[in-house]
């Protein structure tokens, strides 16, 4: 034995005996009492710290499954929430989409209803524009109708008629045709 503590307890105890199996009082008396002590320095400086930080241990792992179950609710509610949102961004997509289709059809109701006018009032100024042309067509035959009346008038009555008369004659002519 080369601890010499050791040594001095077998020695005191009596061993040293030849019989291996043979239990020595002594011996065995200093053994409880060393593992006595030992038990009771263990407990002081070792158990109580190791069980605390047991005990710390088990309350943050119980904290972070509370902790991890609240986060869980909270995705939960933030997951509704989200569907919530996309739910109403959808609804909006749709009522922007409605209102601009139905712009687009009053856009292309007032353009067709814009133009229609447009063409309505070219209708009727070439209606009136062919009616005055017609009108002054129809007011230099009936002047040219007039000066041929008289011409053949004169050549037949044999008397030439001044311009003044002329122009009486042509007048009266053209209103009664």
């Amino acid at each position: 034995m080369n601890n010499p503590i050791a040594l001095h307890l077998v020695l005191a105890a009596g061993g040293g005996g030849d019989n291996p199996m043979s239990v020595d009082n002594g011996m065995l008396i200093v053994t409880w009492v060393c593992f006595a002590i030992l038990c009771v320095v263990l407990s002081k400086f070792a158990w109580k710290p190791i069980l605390k930080g047991l005990d710390d241990r088990e309350e943050e792992i119980t904290a972070a499954l509370d902790n991890a179950a609240t986060i869980e609710q909270e995705l939960a509610s933030i997951g509704d929430k989200r569907k919530e949102i996309v739910a109403e961004a959808d609804a909006k997509a749709r009522e922007i989409v409605d209102t601009a289709r139905k712009a687009a059809v009053d856009g292309a109701h007032t353009i067709e209803n814009k133009a229609r006018d447009e063409a309505k009032i070219m209708m009727e100024n070439a209606s009136r524009e062919i009616s005055a042309a017609r009108d002054k067509a129809q007011s230099s035959l009936r002047q040219e109708s007039a000066d041929l009346a008289i011409k053949l008038a004169s050549e037949i009555i044999g008397d030439n008629l001044d311009d003044a008369k002329s122009r009486a004659l042509t007048d009266k002519l053209i209103s009664e045709i």
